[in-house]
Formats: C-alpha cells, structure tokens, sequence
C-alpha cells in the first residue's frame, strides 16, 4: 500500500479480506508516518516501510496498491516502474486523475479553506503515458470512474479520478 498513510486502507479492506489466510499488509510511506506507524499501529498483519525497496524479503507482493498517491509524486512513472519490479500479480491504481492529453501535467491543488489552508503541488496523469510502459506485461482488467468525477482544471485539459486494475501477463 503505497502512500497507505497509518493503515486506513488496510482498516477498511481488512473485513472483506477475511475469508483470506496469512493477510500481510505493508505500507509504504514517508519518514515520519513510518515512524509513528511502527510506535502505534504495528501488527503480525500490518507493517510499515520507508520505500519499496525497504521491503523485508523474501517480499514479493501480490498486489501492490495505489491509492490516490500517484499524483502527489516528484516522479509518479518512476515508482509505478520500481513497484512492478516487485513481482507481484496485481497493481491497482485508484483514485487518479487521468486526462487524455498526451502529456501529465503539473498542477496546483487548493485545499478548500473551510477545511484548511494549504495547496499542493498535484499531477494530472496522461493515461496513455502513464499505462504505455506497462502494456507489455500487464492487461487492464478493470478501468471505472472513481467516486470524485470528473473536473477540468483552471486553464488546463480536462480529467476525471479514474480507478485501475492491472494483471500481470504471464
């Protein structure tokens, strides 16, 4: 679970992957979230780590997760690309922005002020160029509008928060 901040994924998903044995969540975040994860929220099931490579072996995940974290990334092609040198059988790409630009584009996200004040730096993802590099070793199995919609960003293309899964070819 990349970007899977103290496990809230992993809280939410947990009911339905009961009917699972040996469920191992690991979740994959900055610093500080690591630190607190492993003080506060460590379990046999849910662990924290402060990269993908940081991963304990032997780690070959079967799904690696990403959950609205895509988009916030210095280099979000990068790390799509260090997480399917995992191994694992499934990526599951949710809750991103993607356009039909041929481009990403780099945009600013206001945090509406009622809530707090703050923007951040936020990428709208070209879904061509963001599932070209994957082509050859995964299928998408499952591309649906996310629950957020569809936008148009202030002068820039419009895009819509798109959820993704992908297999991995054999």
């Amino acid at each position: 679970d990349f970007g899977g901040s103290l496990g809230s994924t992993y809280r939410q998903c947990r009911p339905s992957l009961s009917v699972l044995d040996g469920v191992t969540w690991r979740v994959v975040e900055q610093p500080q979230f690591v630190a607190a994860g492993r003080r506060e929220f460590t379990t046999d099931e849910l662990t924290f780590h402060g990269s993908l490579a940081g991963l304990p072996p032997p780690s070959v995940p079967r799904t690696v997760l990403f959950c609205s974290v895509l988009q916030y990334l210095e280099d979000p092609e990068a790390v799509l690309m260090e997480a399917q040198q995992l191994g694992g059988r499934h990526l599951v790409i949710d809750r991103t922005p993607l356009s039909d630009e041929p481009e990403h584009r780099v945009s600013v996200q206001r945090v509406p002020p009622q809530i707090y004040p703050a923007s951040y730096p936020c990428w709208i993802l070209s879904r061509e160029r963001l599932l070209a590099p994957l082509a050859r070793d995964w299928a998408l199995l499952w591309d649906v509008p996310s629950m957020e919609g569809s936008f148009r960003a202030r002068g820039g293309p419009p895009f819509e928060f798109r959820s993704l899964v992908l297999e991995r070819r054999r």
